[in-house]
């Protein structure tokens, strides 16, 4: 009993306790990297990754993540088969969730091959085919193209910017971080932001149908934000 009680007087702050549930995370399985890396279908990388495990620290508890199809993470989290996913925005996903505060901000791109030709906006990318990640939404070009909007959808950003390398595609909508951390590992690819459009936040989104503490979740983003811990995340991944 002393023992017990020794180990319980020491616990930190941010430690997991055994009485609290782990946050279970989900894991979409269109991400890549830098955002999500997947190794026999276990989410193990990546920043989308290093944030969860973070704010489940702060919140002293364990994490657990779920593997789900992109087209399905809605549906998971209203159902609350899982209690939250970060790094998404509020036009992406249908349902009623609690949203925090902002976490990432984030330039959009459009990657294109060194021989791509030159644009000047998007409406020069009217009726060509884009690289898009399947279930991905890019409310942005739909607004702008109407039907001009060709999608040429692949299972994840990472196949679209090797679609480039291949000559497959000229031209895939990315992240100005997706871009620049495929570049630092494939230098001698060339590829180039071509045009860059909408800069956006994005947010962890959690379930509503589940009893969770959304107010300190909610401070812990905040926190997270201010002390600068998000942007060491983000700087591994530069």
């Amino acid at each position: 009993m002393r023992l017990a009680a020794l180990l319980l007087a020491c616990t930190l702050p941010g430690q997991v306790h055994a009485a609290e549930p782990p946050l279970r995370f989900i894991a979409p399985l269109n991400h890549a990297m830098p955002f999500g890396g997947f190794e026999q279908g276990r989410f193990v990388s990546g920043i989308v990754k290093d944030i969860s495990d973070a704010l489940a620290e702060r919140m002293g508890r364990a994490v657990e993540y779920v593997a789900v199809p992109p087209r399905r993470v809605a549906q998971v989290l209203a159902a609350g088969e899982a209690d939250g996913v970060c790094y998404v925005a509020r036009d992406w996903i249908d349902g009623s969730f609690h949203w925090s505060p902002p976490v990432l901000e984030h330039a959009g791109v459009v990657a294109a091959h060194p021989q791509a030709p030159a644009i000047t906006g998007i409406a020069d990318l009217a009726g060509q085919p884009l690289g898009t990640v399947h279930a991905y939404r890019y409310p942005q070009f739909e607004q702008a193209l109407g039907t001009g909007f060709v999608r040429d959808d692949a299972p994840s950003m990472l196949i679209n910017l090797r679609k480039l390398t291949a000559h497959r595609t000229h031209y895939a909508l990315t992240e100005q971080i997706t871009l620049a951390y495929y570049n630092k590992l494939h230098p001698r690819d060339g590829l180039r932001a071509a045009l860059q459009t909408a800069r956006y936040r994005t947010h962890c989104a959690f379930t509503l149908a589940r009893k969770l503490p959304l107010e300190r979740l909610d401070q812990a983003v905040r926190e997270m934000v201010r002390d600068g811990s998000v942007e060491r995340i983000l700087s591994r991944y530069r």
